[in-house]
């Protein structure tokens, strides 16, 4: 289809508001997933005074910011982080959109390739899921079932059925191949987890990484494949170190004081920093992988196979 400058920007106008709307049901996941609790029914409530909150009410954030983050009926605080993750949803599919399809190659007639469309819905799915995890493994320290296993499904079966979803050079030109890709990047994400964390947990004799991590990583790897899965779960812990640090800071001074270190004290989550990484290699990867990751990896594939005594030139 051919795509003007001003009917993208309606259109990326229109992806931030569905991103918002997204992002307004991920606030109800996050807070009742942990809990076992439908995110169907009942409607939404105020957590302190119980009271629904009216259709005018629940407008992704124009509603907060009217209401000057107070409760309608109780007048108690609403907290800011509501606004801010439909925001984050909102710009995150935006960014999908752009790179799917504002930035895809065209063709000579300046023609958008049509399933950019597709790609960035697959992608705008992935990310939402991403926003799940992240919140809910940096309030309780878990990552649902719910949220990877549902991710994994959706990562293997959408590429199924449209197996070009997947970036370069994960994408696949049948069915058949689309599931294995799959099936081996949720593989490769989830092996390389687990096997770090058994290695960590067996030298620091105690658990080093939760399952969830393990999880989140075979989700990762069933969306975007398992090279994508694996410069992610290198890269995670670089975007941790600041947190890392503050932490790190933070028990130093209760030493200091003479207080009493808890795992709360020693313990930082995986998962958002996964998921960040995750996102920054999703957005990053056509320019990652030509750059970069497919010299990489083709050097690694030529030592493998050089290792195990077979002459190949590249991958």
């Amino acid at each position: 289809m051919f795509v003007s400058t001003p009917f993208l920007v309606i259109l990326a106008l229109g992806v931030f508001v569905m991103g918002t709307v997204v992002g307004s049901f991920l606030n109800v996941c996050i807070y009742r997933i942990p809990w076992q609790k439908s995110v169907i029914w009942p409607s939404s409530r105020c957590p302190r005074c119980l009271g629904e909150i009216a259709a005018q009410d629940n407008i992704p954030i124009l509603s907060w910011l009217s209401l000057r983050g107070e409760c309608r009926g109780c007048g108690e605080p609403i907290a800011a982080r509501y606004p801010m993750v439909e925001a984050l949803v909102g710009f995150l599919f935006v960014g999908a959109f752009l790179i799917d399809v504002v930035l895809a190659p065209r063709d000579t007639w300046g023609q958008a390739p049509m399933f950019g469309l597709a790609q960035a819905t697959y992608h705008a799915i992935f990310l939402a899921l991403l926003v799940a995890a992240t919140f809910i493994d940096y309030d309780l320290m878990i990552i649902p079932d719910q949220i990877t296993v549902t991710g994994m499904i959706i990562g293997i079966g959408a590429a199924v059925f449209w197996p070009g979803l997947r970036p370069e050079p994960s994408h696949a030109a049948t069915a058949l191949s689309g599931l294995g890709v799959g099936l081996g990047g949720m593989a490769a994400g989830m092996l390389i987890t687990q096997g770090v964390r058994g290695s960590a947990s067996f030298v620091f004799r105690r658990e080093a990484m939760g399952f969830g991590d393990v999880t989140l990583m075979g989700m990762i790897g069933a969306f975007l494949g398992w090279r994508a899965a694996i410069i992610t779960f290198f890269l995670a812990p670089f975007l941790g170190l600041g947190h890392a640090a503050w932490k790190l800071v933070k028990s130093i001074g209760k030493r200091i004081r003479g207080g009493q270190l808890s795992s709360s004290d020693r313990e930082i989550p995986f998962g958002p920093y996964l998921s960040m990484a995750a996102a920054t290699v999703l957005f990053s990867w056509r320019w990652l992988w030509e750059g970069w990751a497919r010299g990489l990896f083709g050097t690694l594939h030529v030592l493998f196979w050089w290792m195990m005594g077979v002459n190949v030139d590249g991958p």
